[in-house]
């Protein structure tokens, strides 16, 4: 049995008919197998969910991680990724995300233990944050801002639409952008006084 495929049931059964009908009944039934069949991979709810807090948080890791390799070199290389990643890029905020980020919520309101992979990615990229050259702060808002674009987002709190989606990554952009421009001038600085030094 895949079990991506009643992973998928109960990320649907959650953002259909809400956190407190997650249910192994209702995820069998919405998979289309028995209970039975459910209970062998998942033999209680705190499984179910634990798996999906897991897939969610490995998923938000590998999208990170991808975007951190395809972004440039220098000061504020991950957080240059996220904005990239979270906010350029419109197919990230699909339908299926929502779902699976329901997930977290699901695990807080069952057990907030069963949270623990989401903790863990998340102290690997505020890792990645601290190393990332920025002055003290610069990286943390700009987790911050997208992990409460994130919030709004999954919760329905507001309307998130692509002009706020642009104001955001201008913002961010313009935020980041005094810590490239120093680094490009010390390096620039650097070579000037490296090439003094060799025609004395």
């Amino acid at each position: 049995m895949d079990l991506d495929r009643l992973l998928d049931a109960a990320d649907t059964v959650v953002g259909r008919q809400g956190i407190a009908n997650l249910t192994l009944e209702a995820v069998a039934s919405e998979a289309h197998v028995s209970k039975g069949g459910l209970l062998h991979h998942f033999p209680t709810k705190d499984r179910l969910i634990e798996a999906l807090v897991r897939r969610c948080a490995d998923g938000w890791r590998t999208r990170y991680t991808a975007a951190w390799e395809e972004t440039s070199d220098g000061p504020g290389r991950m957080a240059r990724a996220l904005v990239a990643m979270c906010l350029a890029d419109d197919e990230l905020w699909t339908e299926q995300l929502r779902q699976s980020s329901s997930a977290v919520f699901a695990a807080l309101a069952q057990n907030p233990a069963l949270i623990e992979p989401m903790r863990v990615v998340y102290a690997d990229l505020h890792r990645r944050i601290a190393a990332d050259d920025l002055p003290p702060g610069v990286g943390e808002v700009v987790v911050t801002t997208i992990d409460g674009l994130w919030l709004n987002w999954v919760l329905g709190l507001v309307q998130i639409d692509a002009a706020m989606k642009a104001r955001l990554q201008q913002a961010l952009t313009t935020l980041l952008a005094p810590t490239a421009s120093a680094r490009t001038m010390r390096t620039a600085r650097g070579g000037a006084v490296a090439r003094a030094g060799r025609r004395r």
